[in-house]
């Protein structure tokens, strides 16, 4: 019995270390160049939205509908922006995509936006400014003054998979289809689609 309790406190050492060693793992990371191309998976990642936003972008402000619209108004059109349907089976941020998208055509000069998702918010403070009291009647905001958009900007993404029955190749095919639509008229201005394709070869997990 000693000989048992002897061998089991020589030992003790040992198992505390056992117990020890999880808290004792080495974490290390780095910086790397959000705008590098490097594909870690098959899923959406932000080279895909940064690959297709370009392609959008550049054929929204490049296509007639842009030049038209300002010979016949003498001004830049008010585009108000709704949810990118997500139709893939992923989880993708489509906000962060139509925020991508708005910054790059905002800062192009050509387009004017609305903040359309943050109206409940404007009105109260409107109606704080304009209601309470507590703001100088003279510098509060009026209602009833902001601009009416003549456009509304939406669209969805799509994806479909490709797998070879022998081979280990996989192929990824992501779809964005954006349109922009006259809210006045309900006709369609513009529309265009932009694709991402990836293919993969070896086994995955998941697959």
């Amino acid at each position: 019995m000693k000989s048992l309790i002897f061998r089991l406190a020589k030992a003790a050492p040992f198992f505390l270390l056992l117990l020890l060693l999880p808290s004792c793992q080495t974490f290390e990371g780095e910086y790397t160049n959000p705008n590098e191309t490097r594909i870690v998976d098959e899923r959406w990642n932000e080279t895909d939205a940064r690959k297709i936003s370009e392609v959008l972008v550049s054929s929204m402000l490049n296509k007639p509908w842009l030049s038209r619209y300002k010979a016949l108004n003498q001004t830049r059109p008010i585009v108000v922006v709704d949810e990118i349907e997500n139709r893939t089976h992923e989880h993708i941020d489509t906000k962060a995509i139509s925020s991508s998208l708005r910054n790059e055509l905002i800062n192009s000069g050509q387009i004017r936006f609305l903040n359309a998702s943050q109206r409940s918010k404007i009105l109260k403070e409107i109606t704080y400014q304009t209601e309470s009291g507590m703001v100088d009647p003279t510098k509060a905001k009026k209602a009833g003054r902001q601009l009416g958009a003549g456009f509304m900007l939406s669209g969805y993404i799509s994806s479909q998979t490709h797998q070879h029955p022998s081979l280990e190749l996989r192929t990824v095919t992501y779809q964005t289809n954006l349109t922009l639509t006259n809210l006045e008229s309900s006709e369609i201005e513009w529309s265009e689609q932009s694709q991402v394709k990836k293919t993969f070869r070896g086994s995955s997990v998941g697959w």
